[in-house]
């Protein structure tokens, strides 16, 4: 009799044991599953108030860029169906600073009718220090600048700064300027009015600014979107360069009129 109750207590606690084990392992899957929900709702949040912030970015292209002043706020708004709200920034930026494949051109506009011909144009590129490693090998680049003038009608000036044989307009120092260890100057003439850039033997960093301030180089758009169900915030910036003509420009003549036979 004695033994009965014993082995009936035994089977109790091994019953308790096996419960609670299997209360923790239900309780962790529950615990898991919950997270596992939470995430999942916070990812979807996240991807919403992103795809509100690439929208705000096309709202930003598709208006009119010839805003008068140096910005344009949008002011907030909602974006239908992704519970963000939306807010974007465009700004004028008189210096152009880019990154430029080997072979492909960059454009400078020189004058508008706001901005008179800067005496100079300085383009700076290359981070690279010195030709001597593998890895500092600094592009070249050819200047065309496109002049249009009552007199002489039209005509394309061409200028090359080679990256290695220091035929560039340096020393800079060992600090380079504005980070770029190159620098060409193209002093300008009376009727220029635009300037294209093109970078051979390897790809660029450029930067290209005037001795006083040159028309609108880029926009610099910056948009930000915030849900409105919780603390999600993303941002999204991009430049938008001038437009260019197509390469054929670099290899074509060029007339500020017509052309006659």
């Amino acid at each position: 009799m004695n033994k009965k109750h014993s082995q009936s207590g035994q089977v109790g606690i091994i019953i308790i044991l096996i419960m609670v084990v299997l209360l923790t392992f239900g309780l962790s899957i529950a615990s898991r599953s919950t997270r596992e929900v939470a995430l999942s709702q916070q990812e979807e949040e996240s991807n919403r108030v992103f795809n509100a912030a690439e929208a705000g970015v096309e709202r930003a292209l598709a208006t009119d860029l010839n805003f008068q002043g140096e910005s344009l706020e949008s002011g907030a708004t909602t974006i239908p169906g992704t519970d963000s709200d939306l807010n974007y920034n465009i700004t004028k930026n008189r210096v152009l600073e880019t990154r430029l494949i080997e072979g492909t051109t960059a454009m400078v506009q020189m004058q508008d009718d706001t901005y008179s011909l800067p005496s100079s144009i300085y383009i700076d590129w290359s981070r690279a220090t010195d030709c001597n490693s593998a890895t500092d090998q600094p592009a070249s680049v050819i200047v065309s600048v496109y002049s249009v003038t009552a007199s002489t009608s039209a005509d394309v000036r061409h200028y090359s700064f080679a990256g290695c044989n220091r035929n560039d307009d340096i020393p800079l120092g060992s600090a380079g300027q504005n980070g770029y260890f190159r620098r060409g100057i193209v002093n300008t003439q009376a009727g220029d009015q635009f300037m294209r850039i093109k970078t051979v033997y390897n790809n660029t960093y450029l930067r290209v600014s005037g001795s006083s301030i040159l028309p609108t180089q880029a926009y610099d758009i910056r948009s930000e979107a915030t849900s409105q169900l919780g603390n999600e915030a993303r941002t999204v910036e991009v430049k938008r360069t001038l437009s260019i003509a197509p390469s054929v420009m670099d290899f074509a003549l060029f007339s500020g009129t017509t052309l006659t036979k």
